[in-house]
């Protein structure tokens, strides 16, 4: 007896089928009628899940800019070890499911939908203040240069993950992202580091 899928599963299987389809044709192909067919359903049972192709998007949206870890810095840790792991946890996140990396570059589907590029934009000037705090609590702790330049260094580092992640997207994920994000972490701490 084949076991019947909750909600849940289903929005799960659905929003994996739309990000392949983005992979493969590009987002102006996305349809509902693509996911349906792709999952073996109707259309009406997707609409069960998701209300249009907007809301299949911005839940596409959020779970690459929302279901993340924080990066938090706690007590008994220093700056560098909290970016270290988000860092690590970027990649395994990409690496659990490397089609979510495609979302992020996207410039079409940011202009079909300025509410998801408003999104977008303003992840990342959350994750950029947070970078920018994360520094300064470790140049204040004398674990980071105190010459370094906090925004400048959140901008390098947002970037060099980003290109690195489009590079990997762009190799059809046929190597480690945790293995290349490794060599680029021990590069850009070089220059923060405080030497002790």
């Amino acid at each position: 007896m084949q076991v019947r899928k909750t909600s849940e599963e289903r929005k799960k299987e659905a929003l994996k089928a739309a990000l392949k389809i983005i992979y493969e044709k590009g987002f102006s192909k996305l349809t509902i009628r693509g996911i349906a067919e792709r999952l073996d359903i109707s259309e009406a049972a997707l609409y069960r899940h998701f209300d249009d192709k907007q809301d299949i998007i911005d839940q596409l949206t959020d779970l690459v800019f929302y279901q993340e870890c924080k990066m938090e810095e706690r007590d008994n840790e220093n700056a560098l070890t909290t970016l270290s792991e988000f860092i690590d946890k970027q990649a395994e996140k990409f690496e659990d499911n490397p089609f979510l990396s495609i979302i992020s570059f996207q410039f079409e589907m940011f202009s079909a939908y300025p509410e998801i590029k408003a999104k977008f934009i303003d992840h990342q000037a959350k994750r950029e203040q947070e970078i920018i705090d994360i520094l300064n609590k470790g140049i204040k702790k004398g674990l980071i240069k105190e010459d370094i330049n906090p925004a400048a260094f959140a901008q390098i580092f947002m970037g060099s993950i980003r290109v690195t992640v489009l590079k990997w997207k762009n190799s059809d994920f046929n190597y480690s992202l945790k293995d290349r994000l490794t060599d680029i972490k021990k590069e850009l701490f070089k220059y923060i580091e405080c030497d002790n």
